[in-house]
């Protein structure tokens, strides 16, 4: 065999085998994709069902703000109740957009960074809930007691008592803000503080940016 001959060979040969690995990385990537991919779909779908619950909370408490027009002392509470499920259905609709709108031909770094977007809203979003509900309480439960039972908490309770628990639950955030601002850092720099920081923002989102950071050692590898 000539020298030339054997140098197309060994050209065609490496040409294949260049195709080959190309091909190989490329199915890989496609396949860490669809499972980040379908677990974001699961994400989605469990957004959906809490977003079709806030609305029908959104259209429950307009109904009831419509039926109590005129007495402050439940309208109020309804309206300031209604904001709050109006805000948690936007950001439950944000988190659902994020999460359904990611391009997977990007490199592995841009859609790392949109799932990092989309943990910290749902983590802001878990947290947001946990502090409004110190003070939402009372409101939930003023118009609970009007609407299933008729009763007016102001009068079998009285205002005062009402008061003193709006002011406990305005006491007992602060106090987790407080809290909040001397364990954060410690959580963001302690490896059981980030871990539970990921589960706080839910196992589809954990395990979608898993099968990314997969990709993203697989594709550090130098080829053979």
């Amino acid at each position: 065999m000539e020298l030339d001959e054997l140098k197309a060979k060994w050209a065609e040969h490496d040409r294949k085998l260049d195709l080959s690995i190309r091909l190989n990385r490329q199915l890989v990537h496609e396949t860490y994709a669809r499972r980040a991919r379908f677990a974001l779909c699961r994400l989605a779908v469990m957004l959906a069902a809490g977003s079709l619950f806030m609305l029908a909370i959104v259209v429950f408490l307009g109904g009831f703000i419509a039926r109590t027009w005129g007495m402050p002392r439940f309208t109020v509470p309804a309206v300031l109740l209604d904001i709050g499920a109006i805000a948690a259905l936007a950001a439950l609709i944000a988190q659902i957009v994020l999460a359904l709108n990611i391009d997977y031909n990007q490199p592995v770094a841009v859609i790392q960074k949109r799932l990092e977007t989309l943990r910290k809203l749902r983590i802001r979003y878990t947290q947001a809930i946990c502090f409004t509900g110190a003070l939402t309480w009372a409101p939930i439960f003023i118009v609970l007691m009007k609407t299933f039972l008729g009763v007016d908490a102001y009068r079998v309770f009285g205002t005062t008592w009402i008061v003193v628990n709006v002011a406990a639950g305005l006491a007992v955030l602060a106090i987790a803000v407080w809290l909040a601002r001397i364990i954060g850092p410690r959580l963001h720099n302690s490896q059981a503080g980030r871990r539970f920081l990921r589960d706080l923002a839910g196992y589809n989102l954990n395990a979608a940016a898993g099968f990314m950071a997969k990709l993203e050692e697989f594709e550090e590898e130098p080829p053979v």
